[in-house]
């Protein structure tokens, strides 16, 4: 059981179901939990399949339960797709049709990183063996489940100005970000081992580590300045302590010193943060504070 919880990467799931629980709160003034439980299943197939097709550099990195995935790889591959064909299909007779669209692109993406589907000059290439693709795919991953899902999903009338939404989701795909390159610093020799131009191969740890330094800089700043523009209000601005709080952690770690503990930390303390904020703001609007200062 342990070995098919690490498979599925558990933590990214719990981050990405309680995003998209807090943005559906956020943008819709609902709470989506269905859409949030569904965003968790695709998740959960993406990062099977990637596990499935990763075991090479997954065992250089000495990542948990690569053996377990080694084993059953195609039988993980194989339930994977049926379940992943089933869920589309059911999509488009259950879902509102831009919802099912979204998630046939999420799904298109997920493929492309894990198997070499995508089409370039040198022939057939996986995303995760293109530069700069394999940083930032993931984070275009998560905005388009856990942000479209509750736009395009919840049958409520939307309670954000679309600026703000653009500008929460700017936040989120800067911060996503984040732990992509964190996580690569953590995979940095296998990486290296198999060819993978992750930031951290490229351009070496530390350089890597003042790029987080950057994103995390840049996603307050985005916060801020849609403050300042009356796009978002101080509820939406609280959402920069996490930010913040990466890369004093960074700072005080090292870029050499992240371990797949902390990664997986970090990942767990980003959705417990999304649930307190979610939890916090809704409480306080319900006392009848006012949400802006």
């Amino acid at each position: 059981m342990n070995d098919l919880a690490s498979a599925l990467r558990l933590h990214i799931v719990a981050i990405a179901v309680c995003a998209t629980v807090t943005f559906g709160y956020l943008f819709m003034g609902a709470y989506p939990v269905g859409l949030a439980l569904l965003c968790g299943l695709d998740w959960c197939l993406v990062n099977l399949l990637n596990r499935a097709t990763d075991v090479d550099e997954d065992r250089l990195n000495g990542i948990a339960a690569t053996e377990f995935v080694a084993r059953h790889a195609r039988a993980l591959v194989a339930g994977c797709l049926v379940t992943l064909v089933a869920s589309l299909a059911w999509g488009f007779v259950a879902l509102p049709t831009s919802l099912a669209a979204v998630r046939v692109l999420f799904h298109a993406l997920g493929l492309g990183y894990s198997f070499r589907i995508v089409p370039t000059p040198r022939g057939l290439r996986r995303f995760k063996d293109l530069y700069v693709f394999k940083n930032s795919m993931s984070a275009v991953m998560f905005i388009s489940s856990v942000g479209l899902y509750p736009l395009l999903g919840v049958h409520h009338a939307r309670v954000m100005a679309l600026p703000g939404v653009a500008a929460v989701l700017a936040f989120f795909f800067l911060f996503e970000h984040t732990y992509e390159v964190l996580y690569d610093l953590r995979d940095l020799e296998g990486d290296r081992a198999v060819g993978v131009p992750t930031y951290p191969v490229v351009h070496g740890a530390r350089t890597s580590a003042r790029l987080i330094y950057v994103l995390c800089a840049a996603s307050v700043v985005v916060l801020v300045g849609a403050r300042a523009a009356h796009g978002v209000t101080t509820r939406e601005l609280l959402m920069a302590a996490a930010p913040i709080a990466q890369a004093a952690f960074l700072w005080r770690r090292g870029p050499d010193g992240v371990s797949r503990a902390d990664c997986i930390g970090l990942t767990y303390a980003g959705a417990a943060l999304l649930l307190f904020f979610l939890a916090g703001t809704s409480l306080w609007q319900r006392a009848g504070l006012p949400m802006d200062l």
